[in-house]
């Protein structure tokens, strides 16, 4: 059973919006250069680097999914899932940027090495508390962050968890 889910989908429009421009400003070379090797060169480093940014967007989109037993997270355009124990989780990240959604990273070990994935806020104020006691019910040494610190949720935690939530 799903008890939480997110996705790093935000990164598809990060990656269209980047494409975007590149193409922008190729048609803005292209037309205003007379010189077909000018033209040819531009052509394709506009291949290269979008065939870069699609290549980048495949390995780093997948959708998350905290289920009882495991962490599930399936690649999207990739046939790859990984599976994440519990007890392997070391770290989950509040991450809230102006003018951007609220982002999540957990850090865990896999294969004696740290890695880390960065998606979607699990969820918002309160709901977000929660996850954090069911993620704590689950691996007590778990170290939460909130970045900035002066965020209202880094208050929320302490309501709970005391000033050295850490």
């Amino acid at each position: 059973m799903i008890k939480y889910s997110s996705s790093s989908r935000f990164l598809n429009f990060d990656a269209v919006m980047a494409s975007l421009m590149l193409i922008v400003i190729s048609i803005g070379i292209f037309t205003s250069v007379e010189s077909i090797w000018i033209k040819v060169i531009t052509i394709i480093f506009l291949v290269v680097v979008l065939i870069f940014i699609i290549l980048y967007l495949r390995k780093k989109v997948f959708t998350i999914k905290f289920l009882e037993a495991v962490i599930s997270v399936d690649y999207i355009y990739l046939d790859k899932s990984i599976q994440i124990l519990y007890n392997e989780l070391i770290a989950v990240e509040f991450i809230s940027v102006h003018k951007s959604p609220d982002r999540n990273r957990i850090k865990f070990m896999k294969d004696d090495k740290v890695e880390s994935l960065r998606f979607l806020s699990i969820a918002q104020s309160d709901s977000y508390i929660e996850f954090v006691k069911w993620l704590k019910s689950k691996n007590e040494k778990i170290e939460l962050t909130v970045f900035p610190s002066d965020h209202i949720m880094n208050h929320k935690i302490q309501e709970v968890y005391g000033f050295k939530y850490r």
